[in-house]
């Protein structure tokens, strides 16, 4: 109750996973729902909600819980409660038209009939109909997909943890793979070089998509009984550091080095990067390389498919009549009228290519300064690759950041600081920040620039290539290292919980040297005492800068 009125969603949650009644009843008769409600924090009661709080339990004043929201001006987050938690407004749970299992099945390929339904509008319709019918056809599939297969009147959490951003760029391969076997590939028999690399683009780009999508990212482990994590938590306090950095509330564990909790996976990413919900899953150690290597190809198949396209168009005999009322360049008009379902897809897949390229050039750099997208926005939030690590708010993985005050949960809120009004205090970003109070905001947080532009954190950008970096081997040694997963470092980043005083390379160096000088010990021995002695940091619990000082 008290967790509940303080507005520590944080404490709420760790206590209703460990079993706490969740309609419990103080001597006046409140429940912890009423006591959620007097704070005005939506997650506290959404988490109520979802544990099986009674929503018409009534205090001894004959109140319930909505009465007291009304009471206190907090029926808002009341609503706003019920509605990203799938509830009515008489408190039983929406159902929706399919299973669990089919709805995401659904969501996940009606962005392919869709887009296939836009591009086939702009073929048969003249272009200033087939342009509003196409838009309305957009905006039909996020109505089908949010409202009637998701069940949700607003864009929530459920939206990007569901397939449908994955499904738009599984659809958005269907149609440039179709359209290029039956048109450039027909005709251009000329280029076939460019055909044979399109063609290895496409293929890796769908395997490392799916192979990004399916893979563990790096889950970090867990105790495995009571006794450990006893263990652990007395480690950590006997240090003076057991806080959000080192240990993770949400998994009862402890927390390794450049890892964070993601809220929508909820679990702890081992060298976590962003939640991508255009892979529909973490990025981390486990599938970093392959998101990669997808987002690479798909910027290589997107260039090779508009020069293909290009030259397909140019292959073509004769002038097609122009329509009179086309107002582009004459050369696009022609194109257009050449074949509109080809130009609609590149266009479509050129659009693409824009984010896709920042993207893709800001994790290469990244990868050679040996950071990640969490810590680059750690660095200008808090001027440390870690984070500020006195907070436990600060592990969570994902936020919720809105236009309008009290349509979100500050990172205040989630540690017990909301106000009474239920209204919130701006400001804090985050890998992928959900604004749905602005069309700009939205964009940004969908194409991942959030987490470079939002508040301080664009800080981090400018401090990256000069700040403190303890993982930091060289552009050489940070790109081998990324692609062999920790093997040039020594280190196994799921259980990597300190840095060597003396720094990764030098103590990897004296690991080996000390390795040499014993007889009998095998290349497989070798490796694995080494990866032992990194994972388990041995030679001091300095970070050189990865936190603030006080933490350490």
């Amino acid at each position: 109750m008290w967790a509940a009125y303080q507005g520590d969603a944080l404490s709420v949650e760790l206590l209703l996973k460990h079993g706490a009644n969740p309609n419990t009843r103080d001597d006046a008769g409140l429940a912890p729902l009423h006591w959620a409600v007097v704070r005005g924090n939506k997650v506290c009661i959404r988490r109520l909600f979802e544990k099986g709080a009674e929503i018409h339990a009534k205090d001894n004043e004959g109140r319930t819980a909505r009465d007291m929201a009304v009471e206190l001006k907090s029926l808002g987050a009341w609503k706003r409660a019920l509605e990203e938690g799938g509830f009515s407004e008489d408190g039983t749970k929406r159902k929706k038209p399919l299973s669990e299992r089919n709805t995401k099945l659904a969501v996940f390929f009606v962005p392919t009939l869709f887009l296939y339904m836009m591009f086939t509008t702009l073929t048969i319709l003249p272009w200033y109909t087939g342009m509003i019918l196409a838009m309305a056809e957009f905006f039909g599939m996020h109505h089908i997909v949010t409202r009637v297969l998701l069940n949700k009147s607003t864009y929530t959490e459920s939206v990007t943890s569901s397939p449908y951003f994955s499904g738009i760029i599984f659809g958005s391969m269907v149609w440039v793979g179709f359209a290029w076997v039956t048109r450039p590939l027909q005709q251009t028999e000329s280029h076939a070089f460019a055909h044979l690399i399109f063609a290895l683009s496409f293929g890796l780009c769908a395997y490392n998509f799916f192979r990004a999508m399916t893979l563990d990212p790096g889950t970090c482990p867990a105790p495995t009984s009571d006794a450990e994590l006893k263990s652990i938590i007395e480690d950590l306090a006997s240090e003076g550091r057991l806080n959000g950095q080192t240990f993770c509330i949400q998994c009862m564990a402890r927390k390794p080095l450049r890892s964070k909790h993601c809220r929508i996976c909820d679990k702890c990413v081992a060298r976590s990067d962003h939640h991508c919900p255009w892979v529909w899953n973490c990025i981390g150690v486990n599938n970093h390389r392959q998101f990669i290597i997808f987002v690479t190809t798909l910027v290589i198949g997107i260039i090779l498919f508009d020069y293909l396209t290009w030259a397909y168009f140019f292959s073509i005999e004769g002038t097609p009549a122009l329509s009179p009322t086309c107002f582009l360049p004459a050369s696009i008009c022609n194109l257009s009228a050449t074949d509109m379902f080809l130009f609609a897809v590149a266009a479509w897949a050129t659009l693409q290519l824009i984010w896709t390229i920042v993207l893709l050039a800001s994790q290469y750099l990244q990868i050679a300064r040996q950071m990640t997208t969490l810590e680059v926005s750690n660095l200008g939030r808090y001027g440390f690759m870690g984070g500020r690590g006195g907070s436990l708010t600060t592990q969570m993985g994902h936020r919720h950041t809105h236009a309008h005050s009290l349509q979100g949960d500050s990172e205040d809120a989630l540690s017990g600081e909301a106000t009474p009004t239920g209204g919130h205090p701006h400001g804090h970003g985050h890998a992928h920040r959900h604004t749905s109070g602005c069309s700009t905001g939205f964009l940004m947080q969908l194409l991942g620039f959030d987490r470079f532009t939002s508040g301080k954190a664009a800080n981090g950008l400018a401090r990256a290539g000069h700040a403190t970096n303890p993982f930091n081997v060289g552009i050489v040694g940070n790109c081998r290292d990324f692609w062999t997963r920790g093997r040039e470092l020594g280190v196994e980043y799921e259980r990597l919980y300190e840095v060597p005083v003396e720094g990764f390379r030098e103590a990897r160096r004296r690991h080996e040297r000390e390795d040499g000088e014993e007889n009998g010990i095998g290349r497989k021995g070798q490796g694995l005492r080494q990866k032992l002695l990194m994972g388990l940091g041995i030679g001091g619990p300095r970070r050189g800068g990865y936190e603030p000082v006080s933490q350490v």
